[in-house]
């Protein structure tokens, strides 16, 4: 985004079922676009803003605003892929059925196994620690309700 010009940047975003960016990036685009929230948000269908340690927030036209908190318990190690862990985990959520805070849940969580490992790939997934830390996090309904898409 840094390097294109604004126009180009409104060709990638038009139209657009999901817009996911990080804080920095959203304001990014604002300033390279000279849209305000709300314009971009007339041109893409749903709008997810990771927020760091605050968590993400979602909206969209017709939405009414998500907001899902950092999974709990998170143990620092090095942050890269955390956002490649969250959109994987998000759009996996969708992919089986979920919905928006179920999904951001999800990709908060496996943002959250990203970030605890040493190297954006070296984070494993074991069903039966996601679905507990799922569930201390965001609840035992959360839990029951990704249980079904974890083999």
């Amino acid at each position: 985004l840094a390097r294109m010009p604004g126009e180009a940047v409104l060709q990638l975003i038009d139209g657009a079922k999901y817009l996911l960016t990080n804080e920095y990036e959203k304001s990014l685009l604002e300033s390279k676009t000279g849209l305000s929230d709300e314009q971009v948000l007339d041109r893409v269908g749903v709008r997810v803003t990771t927020l760091g340690k605050d968590g993400v927030e979602i909206t969209g036209r017709g939405l009414r605003r998500i907001h899902v908190p950092v999974a709990k318990d998170v143990k620092v190690s090095d942050p890269t892929g955390v956002g490649d862990g969250f959109r994987a985990g998000f759009f996996s959520a969708l992919a089986w059925g979920l919905d928006l805070e179920r999904a951001a849940q999800v990709g908060s969580l496996l943002a959250a196994l990203v970030l605890e490992a040493i190297g954006p790939q070296e984070y494993e997934v074991r069903p039966d620690v996601f679905l507990k830390r799922l569930g201390e996090s965001y609840g035992d309904v959360a839990a029951d309700e990704v249980r079904p898409h974890l083999s």
